[in-house]
């Protein structure tokens, strides 16, 4: 096939940058409201079953990262931080006419996700985990963010996997 054959893609798809910067934005909203609804319900009680058991609300203060790793190094994980949402904005940028939907809406969450706990850890210097899972023996108390985390990583993967 000749180059002039080859169908040309858009570098840049101005529609792909804003739906990533909406899914940012509201993404981080539900994170927030979330951890607000589950905070004023701790504060009446600083434990809460939920979904008959499965899951219990308590807070946690983690000043590490996932499974509290680097502990006590709040500078070096807000740096991690700021400097992976970048490159993630970079990549949605520079390559929003060749990245799929489904990669840019797992994006968006992984930057909501680290975004809220870059917030978090920046304002207090540490992030509140409060989800615990019942069912799982000895697994981390985590939030919301945590959850968004690991589900972007995940469907970006799948997404790169997958190329759809």
């Amino acid at each position: 096939m000749s180059r002039q054959q080859r169908t040309k893609e858009p570098l840049i798809d101005i529609f792909t940058i804003v739906k990533y910067f909406i899914l940012w934005i509201l993404f981080a909203i539900v994170a927030y409201g979330v951890k607000t609804v589950v905070m004023m319900a701790l504060a009446a009680s600083p434990t809460k079953q939920v979904g008959n058991g499965v899951l219990t609300l308590y807070e946690v203060h983690n000043t590490g990262a996932a499974f509290n790793l680097f502990s006590n190094h709040s500078e070096m994980i807000i740096t991690a931080s700021f400097l992976a949402v970048a490159l993630i904005t970079f990549i949605v940028l520079i390559a929003s006419g060749k990245i799929t939907q489904a990669a840019v809406s797992a994006m968006a969450a992984l930057s909501a996700g680290i975004t809220m706990n870059m917030i978090e850890r920046i304002n207090q210097g540490y992030v509140i985990d409060y989800i615990h899972c019942n069912f799982l023996q000895d697994f981390p108390v985590f939030n919301v963010p945590d959850i968004m985390i690991v589900v972007g990583a995940i469907g970006l993967m799948l997404s790169l996997l997958t190329k759809r």
